[in-house]
């Protein structure tokens, strides 16, 4: 998952940066931070983010998949 997909999954789930870092129990300035670059997504985000809203690896690579699809 990089921040590309983690911005895709709050922002299809209506959610802020505030509201998806509460649902995830981390700060909201480390989700801006992650989408914008400044820092990478850790492995305890990363599962967080996946048990949080009920992803797979195979969910994830369907994301990444629109995503290149979008911006084609």
């Amino acid at each position: 998952m990089d921040s590309e997909t983690l911005r895709f999954i709050r922002t299809s789930s209506n959610l802020s940066v505030r509201e998806f870092a509460t649902k995830i129990n981390v700060s909201h300035s480390l989700i801006s931070r992650i989408e914008g670059g400044d820092r990478r997504l850790t492995d305890r985000v990363r599962r967080m983010i996946m048990v949080t809203f009920g992803l797979t690896e195979e969910k994830l690579v369907a994301i990444k998949l629109l995503i290149n699809e979008i911006k084609n």
